[in-house]
This record gives structure tokens, sequence and C-alpha cells, in this order.
């Protein structure tokens, strides 16, 4: 919970418990006996593979999770070396309260916006503008965003419930109050909409996205350095398009650096970035395995 809770802190289905997922239940429905009963031709495929594409959502959360944990147990790699607190467990166990709210968005958007509808497995024109639109408006409109979430007046309303887990995992990713996971659908939901009412939106490009975001979110709270060295060794200018666990890991912990989402550009731009972003990563990189005396097993 946030420090000081704003309006709309909580999801509207708190009270709910584990039968949240019952919200879903009519649409799921709907869209199985839809897609069953009507001719070939006729048939919704994107509709029909929204409760799919969730359920995998959901196992991708599962999967990061549980590489954390073994390699927070090791050692190998690890960031930050304190144990996460079991009441932080508690307050992550509503994770997927933003798996809900993105499979009520997915089957209404399906029938509110013009051609949201039958659309096309694949089109390289609405991914191409998809990545355009999130490494342009999204990225840089995120990073304002943030920082905004940070004054005091946001932050303990809202963004302070998140930066509670100093000691991230993956899920800790989508950790937030009810009204910031709006703002962050409206925005992330932009190249969306966009390629929707361009008409060259696809499965493969909404899907896709949010399965990359979801991978973004997950590599960059999981606690241990997941990038290669190499890769900068390579290719130079990657640390100013994509971010490392390390470098957010310092975000959650210093609070006034690292803004950007994924792209740490924007901190180089505005003189945010954390001094000790480079030599976090190249300790995390090199550091080595070693074999645990105790291992607790926790919950999921």
């Amino acid at each position: 919970m946030a420090s000081n809770p704003g309006l709309l802190t909580d999801w509207p289905w708190k009270k709910l418990g584990g039968f949240k997922y019952g919200i879903l239940a009519p649409l799921v429905a709907h869209s199985l006996y839809s897609f069953a009963t009507q001719e070939k031709a006729e048939r919704d495929v994107t509709n029909f593979l929204v409760l799919p594409f969730l359920l995998s959502r959901m196992i991708h959360a599962q999967l990061w999770t549980l590489l954390s944990r073994r390699k927070t147990a090791i050692a190998r790699n690890r960031i930050t070396d304190k144990e996460i607190q079991f009441d932080q467990f508690v307050r992550e166990m509503n994770w997927d309260d933003q798996i809900v709210m993105n499979g009520l968005v997915l089957y209404a958007g399906g029938w509110i916006l013009p051609g949201a509808s039958k659309l096309s497995i694949y089109r390289s024109d609405g991914i191409i503008i998809t990545i355009l639109l999130h490494a342009g408006p999204v990225e840089f409109v995120y990073y304002w965003l943030h920082r905004a979430l940070h004054h005091h007046y946001l932050y303990s309303r809202y963004h302070s419930h998140h930066h509670s887990s100093i000691v991230t995992q993956p899920i800790s990713s989508v950790i937030h109050p009810f009204a910031e996971h709006l703002v962050y659908f409206l925005l992330f939901g932009a190249p969306v909409t966009a390629t929707v009412l361009n008409g060259t939106a696809s499965v493969v490009s909404i899907f896709g996205y949010i399965t990359f975001i979801d991978l973004m979110n997950y590599m960059g709270h999981c606690n241990f350095e997941f990038i290669p060295p190499r890769i900068f060794s390579i290719f130079p200018p990657f640390k100013y398009i994509f971010y490392t666990p390390s470098y957010h890991s310092l975000h959650h912990t210093q609070f006034q650096t690292n803004y950007a989402l994924f792209m740490p550009l924007y901190d180089y731009i505005y003189g945010t970035m954390d001094e000790g972003s480079d030599a976090l990563f190249e300790a995390s990189a090199r550091r080595k395995e070693v074999t645990p005396d105790v291992v607790h097993p926790t919950i999921l």
C-alpha cells in the first residue's frame, strides 16, 4: 500500500480475492460460444485467442519468477544481496490483477474500436509502426510521467507502493495502485490503438507488443544481471537503447536516478543517469556462483 493512499488506489475487485477471475467468465464464455457456433469465414480468431494469451502471460511471469529465485539462491550475477521479506511476498500476491484488467481491455477493445476484430495474424507494417511509436512517444512520455510520479505528492499516494519493493523480483514490475495502472494502460495502449485505427494492426503486433513489455519488465526487476557485457563491447550504442537489470535496480535503491522505461537514452539526455550504473553492471555480470547451505521455499 502507498504511504498515503490516494484516489483509486485499490483495485475495484479487491474484495473478490481469488474469485476476481469470475469477472472474465462471461466474456470468455461469449468468445468461445461465438467461435464455436459461427461459420468459419465469420469467426473472430483475435477474440478467441485472448484467453490463451492471458494464460501465456501468467506462465511467462511464473517462469521468470522461478528463474530469478534460482539465480538469487546461487548468487550468480545477483545484483542486490538483501533478502525479500515476507510482507513483500504478501503485498505482491495480487500481481495478476493487471492480467484481469488486460483481459477486460482486450475484449472491450474488440467490440468498441473499429477494425479491432478479425485481425490478420501478421502484418509487418503494423509491427514497424508499433516499434517506432514505442521508441519515440511512449518512451519519452513514460520518462516524464515517471519523474512526475516521484514528486512527493504523487509518490506518497501512488508510486511509493511500487518502491516498497527494494529488492525486486520479476512480478514486482507490475505491483502498482489501480490508478497508476490505468495511466500505464493508456500509454502502452497508444501504439496498439494507433495501428488498429489505421488498419495495420495484427494479432502478432498487439500480442507481441504486450509480451515485449512483460519481458522487459520482468527482466528489469529480476535481481540478476541478464545482459552479457560483450554486447556493449560489440555495439557500444546499445547502452542508450536497451536497459539492464542492474540499471533499474539502482532506481529502486537510489530513487532519484534511472527513470527511463527501457531506453536509458532519456536519462543520458536529461542528466538523471546514475553514475554507479556501469560499475554495478560490471560487478553483477562477473559475480560467480556459490553453493547455498540452505534454500527456503517461498510462495509464488
